[in-house]
């Protein structure tokens, strides 16, 4: 077997070509970085280029790519993918259906969502990089940089809703307040998809033809995404805007609100060489999950173990099917607790350090980049003998 492991400027890299170098797996690799994933003749006559050598059994991304599945579909060669992102940033879902392509997704509530639409997903947890990050030293001058008592590391989720909602009448607009209000309110439950009606997208568009000469239009997907994105950001402005009047929170992101103004805004830091330096020397790293993300454990929660760090994260059903909840990580179920436990943990540093501990051995076990590769591969061996 050989393999062709198309890269981009994603997460997981490292961690994948460890495991590739483990397995004794003999790969190569195809670097490069796209703006549209769905239309660029120049990557798909590179990859062509590459399979009519005949040489590889496998090509292998982190998320999905529908050129890799087309062109692989033509060539009779098997496509894996591994996705982080929720949901995958595609337009159209057909090549998710090619007979030679299947995607792995961390979250088993998307899985079954997929399956029930003729898409041949399947389950698998994502991994945790321990290797790179526990190693990453913290120099003293770091630490007195990157300390706080709490910090996040991602986006505010600054979205376009309130241009999306303005053409909309007083019956629509309510409507999806109240959708989201009740989803906010809810950990461990997604149901948003429920409520988008094909009667509400329609009167959107409809909506939408009046007031912008049908130059937009929205599908459920798109609308879905929006409104979780938008209930996500909410969720994160009000956790952050409580903690920093209480507590010293710093924020790494790409963007800024003016409204938080008691927390210590910082620039997006890098995945690789600064980020485990944040979740070490933070007290207590905040895990706010995007409400797409049904039941699965996020990439971010990993991240923030496999550094040493420790995590108080809202619940997630699959955390406690890995997880032993209080004793290797912390969640919580709505603002009041999550309040009452960083307080908490912010006092009893030694409990913190103890949980901390339990955490990282658990992803050192559970969550081992070669035991999901050796998984993806024996697939693929199984379906084509390869």
């Amino acid at each position: 077997m050989k393999l062709l492991f198309w890269q981009w400027h994603s997460f997981m890299g490292k961690g994948v070509e460890r495991a590739l170098r483990k397995l004794e797996v003999e790969y190569d690799t195809f670097f490069y970085q796209m703006k549209d994933w769905e239309e660029d003749e120049i990557f798909a006559e590179q990859l062509e280029s590459r399979l009519a050598t005949g040489q590889y059994n496998i090509v292998f991304s982190i998320n999905f790519n529908p050129i890799i599945s087309e062109v692989c579909e033509m060539h009779h060669i098997a496509y894996r993918a591994w996705v982080y992102d929720s949901p995958i940033h595609i337009r159209n879902l057909t090549p998710l259906k090619n007979t030679y392509t299947k995607a792995y997704f961390f979250d088993r509530g998307q899985v079954l969502e997929y399956q029930k639409n003729g898409i041949a997903a399947e389950y698998l947890p994502l991994a945790a990089d321990v290797e790179t990050f526990s190693s990453i030293a913290v120099s003293e001058q770091e630490r007195k940089e990157y300390q706080s008592e709490i910090s996040l590391v991602g986006q505010l989720y600054q979205t376009v809703y309130p241009q999306y909602a303005a053409p909309l009448d007083a019956y629509e607009k309510g409507y999806l307040e109240g959708i989201m209000a009740a989803q906010k309110m809810v950990y461990g439950g997604y149901f948003l998809p429920d409520f988008l009606t094909d009667d509400l997208i329609r009167k959107m568009n409809a909506a939408y033809q009046k007031a912008w000469n049908g130059n937009i239009a929205v599908n459920k997907r798109e609308v879905e995404f929006l409104l979780a994105s938008e209930i996500t950001r909410r969720e994160r402005f009000e956790i952050l805007s409580l903690l920093s009047n209480h507590f010293d929170v710093a924020l790494y992101s790409g963007d800024n609100d003016a409204h938080l103004n008691k927390l210590r805004h910082k620039s997006y830091v890098d995945y690789y060489s600064v980020m485990p330096k944040v979740f070490k020397t933070s007290a207590i790293n905040l895990n706010i999950s995007l409400k797409t993300i049904r039941t699965g454990i996020p990439l971010r929660i990993l991240d923030i173990l496999a550094s040493g760090g420790f995590v108080l994260s809202n619940f997630q059903e699959e955390l406690a099917e890995y997880f032993k909840l209080g004793e290797e990580i912390i969640t919580y179920g709505d603002l009041e607790e999550l309040y009452y436990l960083a307080d908490y943990y912010l006092k009893h540093e030694e409990e913190r350090k103890c949980i901390l501990a339990n955490g990282l051995e658990r992803v050192k076990k559970d969550f081992r980049f070669e035991d999901r590769m050796r998984k993806i591969l024996e697939d693929v061996l199984t379906k084509f003998g390869c």
